[in-house]
């Protein structure tokens, strides 16, 4: 009898051995599955965009300088911009759609394709402030840098608006200027940034639909950098 105890618990540790081991097969199955589609959907992505990028980019720079990073992101370097720029940089950044808990995440916390310009002006502008979509994940991660800075907030007036953050309020007027040129670009505006010292022009709009004029979207950019540099 204890001989035929062993050797049935033998094969019930054996079947969830077996269990597992299918299960764990699954998962991995599924996990490698989701990375495949999931990358090749973000180099899909990207690859529409640097297409679409090319339609306008000429307005900034004759020369971009383009790197991947990862399948999450493309980086578009100029170098020897346009006036009114001195240099500037585009990336494309995606959501994490090669991993499923990093997609899910992402989705939870509004993170979503982005085009992000960071560029630096002939002329530095004079004031500090800041336009944020504060549900949006470009204006949580500006918060989070300007916790321990001191600013002035004025609440949006209306629930598509963006809390316009200054450091002085006759910075106000030029936020209004640089939120209405900004408006004209087609696409929906989650952070605009316009500082003295640091990136002095800052800009995230949901990554734009392929209909969408990047020759016109571009000529909006080049608009937002010849106000951001004026001296009053």
């Amino acid at each position: 009898m204890p001989t035929l105890a062993r050797s049935a618990s033998a094969i019930v540790l054996t079947g969830r051995t077996l269990v597992m081991s299918q299960a764990l097969l699954a998962l991995v199955v599924f996990v490698l599955g989701w990375f495949a589609l999931g990358s090749g959907a973000n180099v899909k992505r990207g690859n529409r965009a640097l297409k679409w990028l090319q339609g306008g980019l000429k307005a900034l720079g004759d020369k971009a300088t383009v790197r991947w990073i990862g399948t999450t992101a493309v980086d578009l370097g100029l170098a020897n911009a346009k006036a009114p720029f001195e240099s500037a940089t585009l990336v494309v950044f995606l959501a994490p759609r090669d991993l499923p808990w990093l997609w899910a995440l992402s989705r939870a916390r509004g993170r979503r394709d982005t085009l992000i310009l960071r560029a630096r002006l002939q002329k530095p502008p004079v004031a500090d402030l800041e336009l944020l979509d504060r549900a949006s994940w470009s204006g949580r991660d500006a918060l989070r840098g300007m916790k321990d800075e001191r600013w002035s907030v004025r609440e949006p007036a209306a629930p598509e608006g963006l809390a316009a953050y200054t450091r002085f309020e006759d910075a106000l007027a030029r936020a209004d200027a640089l939120e209405a040129e900004a408006r004209n670009a087609g696409a929906t505006l989650r952070r605009l940034s316009e500082r003295r010292n640091e990136t002095h022009l800052e800009l995230h709009v949901d990554l734009p639909a392929d209909s969408l004029d990047a020759a016109a979207f571009f000529r909006t950019v080049r608009a937002l950098g010849e106000l951001a540099a004026r001296r009053s």
